[in-house]
């Protein structure tokens, strides 16, 4: 197998975690590899460290790309210029936080290759806990759970109908062919605070199913600097208005594609995001933003199952524990 799989990493402000990442990429044992690293105006010392790492580890590489933004410009942004800077037919994504598994990319390369229909593919992640105090993790459970397991096996009118309520399917988990970006028109950089949930839709409304494969190949690092989890536990009022865009964008224009419960609960969960919105995004207002799905017929169907998870939801207890340390 001799196709070029471009890695492209993502950082802002990681330099205790960035080197653990690239080394990660450095011992996949997939040869033709080419490493990407797009820089978002980071003010620490990430881009000396990557700088010093290239130099000595680069040559094991096709090319190597090191991106440097002079401001930064948000996460959507960072990830088109990194994406528009690869060869590859293959492409991976990862945050600078995050850590590849060993045959990661050769695993997946073997999927693409026997499904050469398939141009965006999901695959099972490894969340875990970091803690900087003791240097200790902890392991979660594995993503996606089973109930997204059988919504991968959908077509894609059926998955943008899942996809349309939240973004089920974390970003470190997937993989590309190249081509899909160009098509797509990369990402939509209006969005500064993530990257994914408008992404996959933009794929699903192209008609292009995500495909799974039921290998872990990358470890999710949850920590208290990582975007796409502290907007859970801390106020975020941009990150809440950036989820109420997507719907309008691109939820909003395409109902047709809905049920009618589907539709209502849409209708429900954009009341949901405005109350956040409207209380400044904080978290104290959760409670009075639950009241817009009291008519929910989805919601209604789901509660048993949601007050389960929340009885022992893991890895929402080891989180908030992590934020309480702050």
């Amino acid at each position: 197998m001799d196709k070029l799989f471009s890695v492209v990493v993502l950082t802002y402000n990681q330099e205790k975690l960035v080197e653990e990442c690239l080394e990660s990429i450095y011992k996949q044992d997939y040869p033709h590899i080419e490493l990407i690293v797009s820089d978002d105006a980071s003010q620490d010392r990430t881009v000396e460290i990557v700088e010093k790492w290239l130099a000595k580890k680069g040559n094991r590489f096709i090319n190597t790309v090191l991106i440097k933004s002079p401001k930064n410009t948000g996460i959507s942004a960072n990830h088109t210029r990194g994406v528009k800077q690869t060869k590859g037919e293959f492409l991976k994504y990862i945050g600078g936080d995050d850590i590849l598994l060993p045959g990661a990319l050769k695993k997946m390369a073997n999927f693409l290759e026997k499904n050469k229909n398939i141009l965006i593919a999901t695959s099972f992640i490894q969340p875990f806990v970091s803690n900087p105090q003791n240097g200790k993790t902890l392991l979660l459970p594995p993503i996606p759970e089973k109930w997204a397991v059988k919504v991968l096996q959908k077509p894609w009118q059926g998955q943008f109908g899942y996809m349309s309520r939240h973004c089920f399917l974390p970003a470190p988990g997937f993989f590309f062919r190249r081509k899909i970006f160009e098509e797509i028109g990369y990402f939509d950089e209006e969005f500064k605070r993530f990257e994914d949930w408008h992404t996959w839709l933009k794929c699903l409304l192209k008609g292009h199913k995500i495909h799974f494969l039921p290998e872990v190949t990358v470890k999710w690092r949850i920590h208290p600097d990582s975007v796409s989890t502290s907007a859970l536990y801390k106020s975020d009022r941009r990150f809440q208005e950036e989820n109420l865009l997507v719907y309008k964008k691109y939820i909003l224009p395409n109902l047709d594609l809905l049920t009618t419960f589907e539709k209502i609960h849409i209708r429900a969960r954009i009341k949901f995001i405005e109350t956040l919105i409207a209380n400044n995004g904080h978290i104290s207002a959760l409670n009075k933003a639950r009241m817009a799905y009291l008519l929910d017929p989805i919601k209604w169907v789901e509660f048993p199952g949601w007050l389960w998870k929340k009885m022992f939801d893991k890895r929402g207890r080891e989180v908030k524990k992590l934020f309480r340390r702050e």
